[in-house]
C-alpha cells in the first residue's frame, strides 16, 4: 500500500512538471526592422533640426538692423555760420570734390543794373564728385569787385554726387556807373575752394551799371539754341563740325556788333554787324571745325559778345568737350 501511494505521488509530480513545462510561453521580444528604425530616427533628427532652424531665423529677423533707404531725399539745412568748415565734426576727404557748370539761372553777364539795386546772382551747378556737400561748403568770393560786404554763402541744403544745386549769393550794384566783375568759386571744409570743370575755372558775375534813359538802345535778351555737331558721333576726314546759335533781342532802333569769343581763342575773329529798325529779335551764327590735330578731350568754350552804345558784354559761356571717340 505504501509502495503504491509513492507511485502515485511520483506520478502526480511528472504530470505537473510536463505541464508546466508544455505551458503557452511568455511573447518572444520581436525582431528590430534595421531600415525603419533609421527613417525614424533621420526623420527625427530632420524634425528637431527645422524647428532649430526656424528659431534662429526668428531670433536673426528681430535682431537684425532695420534697413536703410538708398534714395536721398532732398535735405535742408538750417542757416550756417560764416566761414567754411564751420563743423569739425564733418568728415571731409580732400580730393573727393569735383563741380561742373550747367548753366546761369539770373543776372547774365553785362547785364544793366540801376545803381545802388539790390540783386541776386545764382548759378547752377553739379556735384560729380564723390562727396556730399553740406554746410560747410558755399560760394566764396575769390576776387574781382566786392559788391558786399558778405564774402561767404554757405548752401541751404544737401547735395549728394549727382544732384544739382543752384547756388547763389546776394549783392549790391555800386553807386558809380561802371562795369564791374566779381570771381567766386564753390568753398570747401578748412579753406580751399573748387571752381568748376576740367580747367578748375572760376565763376563769374560781371553787370554794367548805369542810369541810362529807358528808351536807350539795348539788348534785353541773349538766347543760345541747340549745338549742332556734323558728324553726331565720332569724326569724319576733316574732323567735326560745331554750328552754335543765338537770338537777339532788342528794345528798339539800334545797331550793335557781335562777335563769337571762345577759349582757346585762335585770333580769327567771327561776327558782324547787326541793324534794328525796330524792336524785335534777330539770329547769329557761328561754326566752329575742330580738326583731328585738335587736342582732344578737354573742355572748351563759346560766348557772344555783343558792342554798342559803349557797352561791351560777354553773355553766358556754351561749354562743351571735342572728342572722336564714341
Amino acid at each position: 500500500m505504501k509502495q503504491k501511494f509513492i507511485k502515485t505521488i511520483s506520478l502526480l509530480t511528472a504530470c505537473a512538471l510536463f505541464i508546466g513545462a508544455c505551458g503557452t510561453p511568455a511573447p518572444a521580444e520581436p525582431t528590430p526592422d534595421v531600415a525603419a528604425v533609421a527613417t525614424a530616427a533621420v526623420q527625427t533628427a530632420e524634425a528637431r533640426f527645422t524647428q532649430q532652424a526656424l528659431i534662429d531665423l526668428a531670433t536673426q529677423v528681430a535682431s537684425a538692423p532695420t534697413a536703410t533707404a538708398t534714395l536721398q531725399p532732398e535735405e535742408i539745412l538750417p542757416t550756417a555760420t560764416v566761414g567754411a568748415g564751420s563743423n569739425p565734426s564733418y568728415e571731409y576727404t580732400p580730393g573727393c570734390v569735383y563741380a561742373t557748370y550747367v548753366a546761369d539761372v539770373t543776372i547774365v553777364d553785362g547785364m544793366l543794373i540801376v545803381p545802388g539795386t539790390t540783386f541776386t546772382k545764382t548759378w547752377r551747378i553739379k556735384n560729380s564728385g564723390s562727396c556730399k556737400w553740406d554746410s560747410n561748403f558755399g560760394m566764396v568770393q575769390v576776387g574781382g569787385d566786392k559788391m558786399s560786404e558778405q564774402t561767404w554763402f554757405p548752401l541751404t541744403r544737401v547735395v549728394y554726387p549727382g544732384q544739382e544745386v543752384d547756388v547763389s549769393v546776394t549783392l549790391t550794384a555800386p553807386t558809380a556807373n561802371g562795369k564791374y566783375s566779381s570771381q567766386w568759386r564753390l568753398g570747401v571744409p578748412g579753406g580751399g575752394s573748387a571752381g568748376v570743370g576740367q580747367r578748375d575755372i572760376n565763376l563769374t558775375i560781371s553787370i554794367e551799371v548805369a542810369d541810362k534813359p529807358k528808351n536807350a538802345f539795348s539788348v534785353t535778351r541773349v538766347v543760345y539754341g541747340p549745338v549742332v555737331r556734323d558728324p553726331q558721333k565720332g569724326c569724319d576726314s576733316n574732323g567735326a563740325r560745331y554750328t552754335f546759335s543765338a537770338t537777339i533781342t532788342a528794345n528798339g532802333t539800334g545797331e550793335l556788333i557781335y562777335e563769337w569769343d571762345r577759349q582757346p581763342d585762335d585770333g580769327v575773329f567771327e561776327g558782324g554787324r547787326l541793324k534794328f529798325t525796330e524792336a524785335g529779335s534777330k539770329q547769329v551764327f557761328f561754326t566752329w571745325t575742330m580738326t583731328l590735330g585738335h587736342e582732344q578731350n578737354w573742355e572748351r568754350w563759346v560766348a557772344l559778345r555783343l558792342t554798342y552804345d559803349n557797352a561791351d558784354t560777354q553773355y553766358d559761356r556754351i561749354r562743351f568737350t571735342y572728342t572722336c571717340d564714341g
